[in-house]
């Protein structure tokens, strides 16, 4: 019994401490800071690989910022264009969450996907809007 408290109060504590950090983000970049976006990238010269990192986006500035040393060669494609969004295939879901959203992009070298949560998707869906590639 006192596991199961213990880890209901773990869940409540971690659930708060995601809540405050994305309220955070939203307020910086409400006021126009740099924020980083976690997300999970697919870039076309890795084929079928999924890159984690987080997405530096600014009022004029968007860039990929790597957590893994395979991320760390490859950056964001030039002229980097949105023409769709989706749920991931059940395939896809066994690789990344379930539960996030995939940003289908087109560019000069390939499609690109962006892997986001939900509650950050209008972050980067603003800053491709904004061409900031």
């Amino acid at each position: 019994m006192i596991e199961l408290v213990g880890f209901v109060v773990a869940g409540g504590l971690a659930a708060w401490l995601l809540r405050r950090k994305v309220k955070h983000r939203a307020d910086s970049a409400a006021q126009g800071n740099v924020i980083k976006v976690p997300c999970i990238l697919r870039h076309p010269s890795l084929e079928g690989r999924w890159l984690r990192g987080r997405m530096v986006i600014g009022s004029s500035t968007m860039a990929w910022e790597p957590r893994t040393r395979a991320g760390a060669a490859v950056s964001l494609p030039a002229g980097l264009r949105q023409v769709g969004l989706r749920s991931p295939s059940l395939r896809e879901a066994m690789k990344i969450n379930g539960r996030s959203t995939i940003v289908e992009c087109t560019s000069p070298e390939g499609v690109v996907l962006i892997v986001v949560m939900p509650n950050e998707l209008e972050h980067v869906l603003t800053a491709l809007k904004r061409g900031l590639s």
